[in-house]
Order: C-alpha cells, then sequence, then structure tokens
C-alpha cells in the first residue's frame, strides 16, 4: 500500500499565517500537523512509501522539513519513504484541486497499489492503522467517517454521507442544508488499487478537480464504498480561530499550558 498526502492548497483562509507557510507545516504544541500524520501512517506496516502533493510555493519549505525530519536516528524517523510531487502551480488561481493532484501523483509515479489518500489539514487522534486494518476486512474502497449524532452538525458545513444498514455509502453530500443522516465524511480514504483508474475517468469526464467529496459522490455510484465510523477526536484546522484552538488544545493536554 502507498499514501498519498495532499497539501498543495494555498490555505488563504488562514493568511496571513500561511502566506509563507503550509498550513500542514504549521506548530501543534511544538510539532508540525504534518509530522502527527507521518507518525500515524508509520504505524501501518502495510504502507511503504509516502507521496506528500506540494505546490512550487511552497516546495522549498518542504524540502526543508524532510531533510531535518530525515536526519534524526531516533524511532519518530522510522517512517516509510517521503517522496515530494512539485504540482507546479504558484498561487491559488493555477492550483489543480485535490484531486487533480491526485490524479498527477498517481500518473507521474505510476501508482499501481492500493493507496491511502489523506488531506493535510486534521489533528486526529484515531489509529490509522485500524482504518487500514477495516480496509483490509471489507476488501473495497472505504471512507473515514464520523456520526456527529445531530444533522445540524452536518448542516451545510460538511461532507455527509447516507449508509445502508451493512455501512456502504449509497450516497454523498457535498455541504447540504438538508442532510440525509448525522454522518460527517472525512477527507480519509483508502482506493483499491483496481480503482485507481476512476479518478482519471472522473476528471475526463469533466468532475470538478477540487473538493475530494466529488469524486467520493462520483465513485461510489459505480463501486462499492463502505464507512468506517470512527469515534476518537478529529480537529480540522482551516481557520485562524480552529488553529489556534486546537494549539491550545494540544498543549494544555501535553505541557499543562493553557
Amino acid at each position: 500500500m502507498k499514501a498519498v498526502i495532499l497539501a498543495a492548497g494555498y490555505a488563504t483562509r488562514l493568511y496571513p499565517t500561511t502566506k509563507d507557510t503550509p498550513k500542514t507545516l504549521l506548530p501543534i504544541a511544538g510539532k508540525s500537523i504534518l509530522e502527527y500524520t507521518v507518525a500515524q501512517i508509520a504505524t501501518c506496516q502495510d504502507i511503504d512509501r509516502i507521496y506528500l502533493v506540494t505546490n512550487s510555493r511552497f516546495y522549498g519549505n518542504f524540502r526543508g522539513w524532510l531533510d531535518t525530519y530525515t536526519s534524526g536516528g531516533s524511532p519518530r524517523y522510522s517512517a516509510p519513504e517521503i517522496v515530494l510531487i512539485d504540482d507546479g502551480t504558484r498561487d491559488n488561481s493555477e492550483r489543480l484541486g485535490s484531486i487533480g493532484d491526485l490524479q498527477l501523483a498517481i500518473k507521474t509515479q505510476q501508482l499501481d497499489d492500493d493507496l491511502l489518500v489523506i488531506c493535510s489539514d486534521k489533528m486526529f487522534e484515531f489509529k490509522m492503522s485500524d482504518f487500514v486494518e477495516f480496509f483490509r476486512m471489507r476488501g473495497e474502497a472505504v471512507n473515514a467517517c464520523f456520526d456527529t449524532g445531530d444533522p445540524e452538525a452536518v448542516r451545510g458545513k460538511h461532507g455527509c454521507v447516507q449508509l445502508d444498514e451493512k455501512g456502504r455509502i449509497l450516497e454523498f453530500q457535498e455541504k447540504p442544508l438538508e442532510p440525509k443522516s448525522t454522518v460527517q465524511s472525512i477527507a480519509f480514504y483508502i482506493y483499491p488499487r483496481t480503482s485507481l483508474h476512476l479518478v482519471g475517468k472522473y476528471l475526463e469526464g469533466g468532475g470538478t478537480p477540487d473538493a475530494p467529496g466529488f469524486l467520493l459522490q462520483w465513485v461510489c455510484q459505480r463501486i462499492l464504498v463502505y464507512a468506517w465510523v470512527f469515534t476518537e477526536p478529529c480537529y480540522d484546522v482551516g481557520t485562524p480561530e480552529s488553529y489556534r484552538r486546537v494549539d491550545r488544545l494540544y498543549r494544555s493536554r501535553l505541557f499543562g499550558i493553557t
């Protein structure tokens, strides 16, 4: 299995904090969001390589981070090989979109393996290894989901999935005003190798290249996709307020600092 981390966005909602620093390299309690993510991926023995898709503006930032991250000798540097991919864009108006970046990774790296695809702006506390194990048990595409228990928590804010009694995703809604369930879709997916060709087919058919949920919406009409419903906290880091809140939470938890 391979992993793709989508980190080529420009995080304009976090300006000016992210004007010169990519969002996933912002520190949470003294450690970058990316380092937390890589540490979770490293617990999955199946994953032997991570592809990190960035852009031309921040490629140097990620190269500097990677050089530092791989220069140590402690266990925290025992992650799979990390390969940087530059998508060639330099500002938000040129962006390829998350699905466009995913297809770039698949095509340029000639990926032909089961693929873990994750966004880069979440602080999550579920075990990535449990997610991968669920995929192995099902043998079909899976999406990480969280049951909010309240349609108001989803309405107009998050992707929403409707499930059947076996946990199969029947329908995806992008930030619906009338959610059909209380289950929130998180941008963490595992696609079996036999389905990777669908990414290019989706784009060739005019599918929007941004918001990975739209790909899920299209894919679940063509192949089986199951929801892996976790219960642990998962925090979005998309605005200055949410970033400060999550940083305070982790500082308090790790160091007793409020």
